[in-house]
C-alpha cells in the first residue's frame, strides 16, 4: 500500500509511536489527523508538526468515539486510513465473564469509517 497522498487518522498521535507515524506520514505528503486527551500534548503536536490536523478525544470514553468519528468525517469525508493507534490500561478479572462495555466505543469507531470507505470504493 502506497502511504502518498492520503488521508490518515492517526488515534494516540501525539507522543511516542503515534507521534513518528504522524511525523513520516506527514513528511510523504498525506494529509494527517491525530488525537490524543491532553490539549498540551496537541498543541505541541499542532506547533512541532505543521499542517497535521489535532482532534482532542478519549478512546476510554464510548460518546466521545462516536463524537470524533462525526467531527473528522465532517471535515474529511476523504479519509483513507484509520491507524488505531490509541490505547487505554485495564485492570481486568479474565476469570470473570465480561460484556463488550469495553470494545464498543472502538468498534463504532471502526464500523463507521469502514462503512464510509465502503461507499467511497
Amino acid at each position: 500500500m502506497e502511504l502518498n497522498n492520503k488521508t490518515i487518522l492517526i488515534t494516540g498521535g501525539t507522543s511516542g509511536i503515534g507521534l513518528e507515524l504522524a511525523r513520516q506520514l506527514l513528511q510523504r505528503g498525506n494529509t494527517v489527523i491525530v488525537t490524543g486527551r491532553d490539549r498540551q500534548k496537541l498543541d505541541a503536536t499542532s506547533h512541532s508538526l505543521p499542517g497535521i490536523h489535532a482532534f482532542q478525544s478519549d478512546v476510554s470514553d464510548p460518546e466521545a468515539i462516536v463524537a470524533l468519528h462525526d467531527k473528522v468525517l465532517e471535515r474529511f469525508p476523504a479519509l483513507d486510513v484509520l491507524v488505531n493507534n490509541a490505547g487505554i490500561m485495564r485492570n481486568l478479572n479474565l476469570n470473570r465473564d465480561r460484556g463488550l462495555v469495553d470494545v464498543q466505543g472502538h468498534s463504532v469507531l471502526i464500523t463507521g469509517f469502514q462503512e464510509r470507505a465502503a461507499d467511497r470504493s
